[in-house]
């Protein structure tokens, strides 16, 4: 009765060792897919898969569809991003009553000893901006300060937090929802200028949306 439980307790044990192998093997799998994914999105042009090269991958691990839809939809938007740009593109336009939310930012120094300094002056910089429904313009206000009896010493005023690139307009809200809308949604950049142009009255050429999608990857 022993040797009987013993036996099928070790052939519990080999179909165990079996299925962890399998998933391993899977895992792996998985893992090379979504590299090879990734390269494809986000890689530098010399990095890049062709379509071919990804459905071989695909199709060799048993999943052609998946194949043939990633690249379907790459060329969709290799076709439409590709299109020469017509006159007055590249720039990104907004209607004048767009609502603004004001955010103020003050130096530590002043924010520590406020009653030390008065303000001389302000920087004003703004980013256009989204959440789910509605774009505003985040209009980020950096104020001057001077120390009171030291006319001499220089201005004091908050640093600009990180962005993209210098100037650049598009904030994080923004960015965001135009990533999440081409690799989760899977609305080409051309549609999404459509939308934002049609729905909201904000122009965003795609050729910006590009370049902000390569410096977020980067």
């Amino acid at each position: 009765m022993k040797e009987q439980s013993r036996k099928q307790l070790l052939a519990e044990l080999k179909k165990r060792d079996e299925k962890i192998a399998e998933l391993e093997r899977e895992l792996g799998l998985m893992r090379q897919k979504m590299d090879l994914l990734i390269r494809r999105m986000f890689g530098k042009s010399s990095e890049k898969l062709s379509g071919d090269q990804l459905d071989l991958f695909l199709e060799e691990s048993g999943e052609p569809e998946l194949g043939k839809g990633c690249a379907s939809l790459g060329e969709a938007d290799r076709v439409k991003e590709s299109q020469p740009k017509q006159a007055g593109r590249g720039r990104v336009n907004w209607p004048a009553n767009l609502p603004v939310v004001e955010e103020v930012v003050d130096p530590q120094e002043v924010k520590e000893s406020p009653e030390d300094y008065r303000q001389i002056g302000a920087e004003v910089s703004e980013q256009l901006d989204y959440e789910p429904g509605r774009f505003y313009r985040r209009r980020i206000v950096r104020r001057k300060y001077v120390e009171k009896g030291r006319g001499e010493a220089a201005p004091v005023i908050a640093p600009l937090a990180p962005t993209l690139q210098e100037r650049g307009m598009a904030a994080p809200g923004l960015l965001a929802a135009i990533i999440v809308g081409k690799y989760v949604d899977h609305v080409p950049l051309y549609r999404q200028e459509s939308i934002f142009a049609h729905r909201h009255g904000v122009r965003i050429p795609r050729q910006n949306m590009v370049r902000w999608m390569e410096l977020a990857a980067d």
